[in-house]
């Protein structure tokens, strides 16, 4: 905690990191505001299902780009332009009844417009802290995260029950607009200058460690849809909640004291480990929700930790100029993951049971673990 306040009293950090935080907000509440909303648009989970997963395409093919249009186009510019537009479409899909089509291409639209935030702002890092810092820099910018996820989608829930589920997305519309805005005006990022990347979009990927730690976080954020795809099958939609709540503040507590314990080379390597036994501890019980939630806590303790050490070596293994494109197709890499685990949990569910979807997670969880253990016996070279 102590190395965290000293990181926050770094001039700009604490302004930058919170400013963030609430540009990111609205993808916290993306997903359940979404289905609510268009389901209650159509009565169909189907078109609901199908227009966040054009959300998330559209995400996927935009992030290597407009990550690498910040140093081309400027920092400001791309990430306020992007945001305006993306939160037009999402203004477009509160206010009118569209047909199936349309909400599908202004769903695609939504996630091809998602402003670089990330891809930004882990590029800043470097420039604001000592190297020596840069682990409990990117560690608190993980742990951090996780609120958005646990108060996202609990204020989404709570708004469309109360004012109904437009509002939900009206709101997400005005907040990435707001807290975007905000975050561009910070003289750390508005006086950030990229140098422009060489070579042709996917260069990047030809460092090993840029497309190493992309294939680890394609399957460790894909073991997250087995755990929530699993918990909300097998349990009650309460208990799957309080379950799922229960992997953030494991996250949480695991980026607060455990981040900056441990630093040797093999610290990733332990933190997927970590993740991958709190998956298998689920087996030994998974339908009782107390054992799933604190085996969830359990595997929640590695994952904040995990996400800060790969953005941390991916900063110190590459260019300036290439470090947004390298952020954006990360960035690719786990919505890909995400998603295609999310239908083989699914298909597991269909085919086989509900627990089986906690096999899923438990698969991509070893995975990442694996890939981390191989590189760290044989180091990609930079």
């Amino acid at each position: 905690m102590a190395t965290y306040r000293a990181v926050l009293r770094i001039p700009g950090m604490a302004r930058v990191v919170s400013s963030q935080l609430l540009a990111r907000f609205p993808f916290g509440m993306m997903s359940l505001g979404f289905v609510m909303h268009i389901e209650n648009m159509h009565k169909s989970y189907a078109i609901a299902g199908i227009a966040l997963g054009a959300e998330t395409i559209g995400a996927a093919i935009s992030g290597p780009l407009l990550g690498r249009w910040l140093g081309k186009y400027g920092v400001r510019r791309v990430l306020i332009t992007t945001a305006v537009a993306g939160a037009l479409a999402m203004a477009c899909l509160a206010l009118f009844t569209l047909p199936a089509f349309a909400v599908f291409v202004l769903a695609f639209w939504v996630g091809l417009m998602s402003p670089p935030i990330q891809s930004a702002v882990r590029t800043v890092y470097p420039r604001l802290a000592n190297k020596e810092d840069l682990d409990s820099v990117f560690s608190l910018d993980a742990t951090a995260q996780e609120i958005i996820w646990v108060v996202g989608p609990v204020l989404a829930a709570f708004i469309a029950s109360t004012a109904g589920t437009a509002w939900v997305v009206g709101l997400m519309a005005l907040i990435q607009v707001l807290g975007t805005t905000w975050f561009a005006f910070n003289p750390q990022i508005s006086n950030l200058e990229i140098p422009r990347a060489v070579g042709r979009v996917g260069n990047v990927l030809k460092n090993e460690r840029v497309y190493t730690n992309a294939i680890i976080g394609l399957l460790m954020v894909g073991s997250f849809s087995g755990v929530e795809v699993g918990a909300v099958a097998i349990l009650s939609k309460a208990d799957a909640g309080v379950a799922l709540a229960a992997l953030s503040a494991g996250s949480i507590i695991g980026g607060l004291f455990i981040a900056n314990r441990v630093r040797s080379k093999n610290a990733l390597s332990w933190f997927l480990s970590l993740v991958a036994v709190g998956y298998l501890l689920t087996f030994v019980n998974p339908t009782n929700a107390i054992w799933l939630g604190t085996a969830f806590f359990i595997a929640g303790l590695g994952i904040a930790p995990a996400f800060g050490r790969l953005s941390s070596m991916v900063a110190s293994a590459i260019p300036v100029g290439d470090a947004a494109e390298a952020y954006g197709w990360i960035n690719t890499g786990q919505l890909v993951g995400y998603s295609a685990a999310a239908a083989l949990a699914g298909i597991a569910i269909d085919t086989v049971g509900d627990v089986s979807a906690l096999l899923v997670a438990l698969i991509f969880g070893l995975g990442a673990a694996i890939v981390a253990i191989i590189s760290t016996k044989n180091p990609p070279r930079s």
